[in-house]
């Protein structure tokens, strides 16, 4: 009776760290029927149920981690000295354990929560980096482009910060979304000032170290359209290279003197 008793606590309080998963109590219900089918619970001496219990318990050690599994034996061991009254030399030995790998479990759990955090906080913000990457040659339409239709949103996501904050700073605007709307006022010919075209020299790219991102700076200063200025300059760029490859991202903003 005691036997069985443990069993089913060991399974209650391994079950919330196998994530709920009703596999192991299937895997043990099968064993039980297979053992009746084959007419081993004879055999077994009434024991059945206690190897199809033990099935479980193992399974579902298996889909936890160590310390669930010493914490799980310490509470089971509580529940004997508790029977055991007033004996409590196992009660004792119990609550050691249910400490120890208690306070085990906890600190791991809190390490990896942490570290799952910081692996996703990366993972964003590699995604983000990657959808803002742009081959810098074609950076000056881009900006003149955003500007010449008002579009905050995606010339901000692109300069993203600190460039973005300088920028706003360089046009007197409270923030970037507010830059980008009061330079669009000052464009002339949307059309012909979102087709700007590159001078030779304005962009150079400057190669890093091994492992390491190369920089670069966009002069669009010296930007020329195929009429007369038909809007706000562009302002100049400092540039750092993405993942290697030929994509780069603005990392700062100065305006045209």
């Amino acid at each position: 009776m005691l036997a069985g008793l443990v069993v089913l606590a060991a399974i209650g309080l391994l079950w919330p760290f196998a994530d709920w998963s009703w596999w192991p109590i299937v895997a043990g219900l099968g064993v039980l029927i297979l053992l009746y089918l084959l007419r081993l619970d004879r055999l077994l001496l009434g024991w059945a149920p206690h190897l199809a219990g033990l099935v479980v318990v193992v399974l579902m050690a298996a889909r936890s981690d160590p310390w669930a599994w010493g914490l799980a034996a310490g509470i089971a061991v509580l529940g004997v000295g508790l029977s055991r009254l007033p004996d409590c030399r196992v009660l004792i030995v119990g609550v050691g354990l249910v400490l120890v790998f208690g306070l085990a479990y906890g600190v791991a759990h809190y390490r990896t929560a942490q570290q799952r955090q910081a692996e996703q906080a990366h993972a964003a913000a590699q995604q983000a980096n990657n959808v803002l990457a742009i081959a810098p040659e074609l950076l000056p339409r881009v900006i003149a482009r955003g500007i010449a239709t008002g579009d905050g949103r995606t010339t901000c996501d692109l300069l993203g910060s600190p460039a973005g904050a300088q920028f706003a700073s360089a046009a007197g605007a409270p923030d970037c979304a507010s830059a980008v709307r009061q330079l669009a006022g000052q464009v002339s010919d949307p059309q012909a000032y979102a087709a700007p075209r590159l001078a030779p020299g304005a962009l150079t790219k400057v190669p890093g170290a091994p492992g390491q991102p190369g920089t670069g700076t966009l002069d669009g200063c010296r930007v020329s359209w195929s009429t007369d200025r038909p809007g706000p300059p562009l302002g100049q760029f400092t540039l750092r290279q993405f993942e290697q490859g030929d994509r780069y991202l603005i990392t700062g903003y100065t305006p045209c003197r």
